[in-house]
């Protein structure tokens, strides 16, 4: 039977593989990298049978390695289960609705950080009309609103390279 692993991590070109059914198994981390000590695309792979985990630094995708280590039956990568905390998952979607209801009702003309600066712009001017100059509330709005706006830009810099 072939063991079952986990995507623990990726970045491009690194990639970490957990095999718990494994963990503590030398021999079996020993061939795990021989296996893989030939393959094509992988510049080095640490294999460590303490945590149960692979680390491979590569070139090839992670579909052409999971293949051979499936076909050489060493490991069936299965679903991989999000280290994301239900909290800021849930925030990141609820902010991700909202700022697509936001693009809808107005026609792709705002999003949710062109109206947090125009809300905060309109909140500094307001202040202002007030007389409320000595108050840091305009000033931070206005600071807060910059903010938003330039952080909501394409990357300038990019584009001058």
């Amino acid at each position: 039977m072939i063991p079952e692993a986990v995507l623990s991590h990726t970045t491009s070109g690194r990639t970490r593989i957990k095999v718990p059914s494994m963990k503590g198994n030398v021999a079996y981390f020993y061939a795990l990298r021989d296996h893989f000590a030939d393959f094509q695309g992988i510049a080095q792979i640490e294999a460590n049978a303490v945590t149960g985990s692979v680390l491979f630094i590569h070139a090839a995708d992670l579909k052409t390695i999971s293949t051979f280590a499936e076909e050489h039956s060493l490991f069936r990568l299965g679903i991989s289960r999000s280290r994301t905390t239900a909290l800021s998952g849930s925030i990141m979607k609820s902010f991700n609705d909202f700022d697509k209801q936001v693009k809808k009702f107005t026609g792709n003309d705002l999003d949710v950080p062109g109206a947090a600066f125009v809300t905060l712009l309109g909140f500094g001017i307001y202040e202002i009309s007030r007389g409320n100059f000595a108050a840091p509330a305009w000033y931070t709005a206005f600071w807060y609103a910059l903010n938003v706006f330039l952080k909501s830009l394409p990357d300038a810099a990019a584009d001058q390279k």
